[in-house]
């Protein structure tokens, strides 16, 4: 797990220096984000597990955005997520808390225009995540069940929309990310993924 995490940070520092050097363009920012986020989960029919409920978690990492003009720009975010919700076995109706740690690649086309003193912003696209770690209890959510399948999948993707108001170098800002009705990588996961963001960043 040690290890898993160290590999994150690398990866989070990586995107940061490169997203330095391209600081120097004009048109490019970088930036540092944190957020709080709350995650439930949708469930198949093959699911041993129902009645996901909402917890708090945590989320840090780092942005960087591309502006083509005034009202329009690409937005890339590479975050690390600790996210955990309250699941329930349909069978044991046994309860017990679902942690993960995941990273995660939004890519979003954001639309943006003048409000106040700041502008007010929203961006939509795809992501791509990859699982570090997801238990609940003794249970690796990563390997296989009884049936021979793995309850989720550490490679992952879906849709991811942002809203936001930026100050100048100062921004609040809301995300959703959802696998519902799209899945994961190579085939579906019997539990798939929404989560919910409020959080600050700090552009350079």
């Amino acid at each position: 797990m040690r290890k898993q995490i160290k590999l994150s940070v690398v990866a989070l520092a990586a995107f940061f220096m490169v997203s330095v050097s391209a600081n120097a363009q004009e048109k490019v920012s970088i930036g540092l984000k944190t957020q709080v986020n709350s995650t439930f989960y949708k469930y198949d029919s093959e699911s041993i597990y129902s009645n996901s409920s909402q917890e708090i978690g945590g989320s840090a990492g780092a942005f960087l955005k591309y502006d083509f003009n005034s009202w329009f720009a690409l937005q890339t975010d590479l975050i690390l997520h600790y996210r955990n919700s309250e699941m329930e076995n349909k069978l044991t109706k046994k309860k017990s808390t679902l942690e993960s740690y995941d990273l995660e690649l939004p890519v979003y086309a954001v639309f943006q225009t003048k409000l106040g003193t700041g502008k007010i912003f929203v961006g939509l696209g795809p992501y791509i995540g990859y699982g570090i770690q997801a238990k609940t209890g003794d249970v690796d959510m990563y390997d296989k069940d009884v049936t021979g399948k793995k309850p989720m999948k550490q490679l992952h993707y879906g849709a991811s929309a942002i809203l936001g108001y930026d100050f100048g170098h100062f921004q609040i800002n809301a995300s959703y990310i959802s696998q519902n009705g799209i899945g994961s990588m190579k085939e579906t996961s019997p539990l798939r993924r929404e989560s919910l963001g409020l959080g600050i960043g700090f552009s350079f």
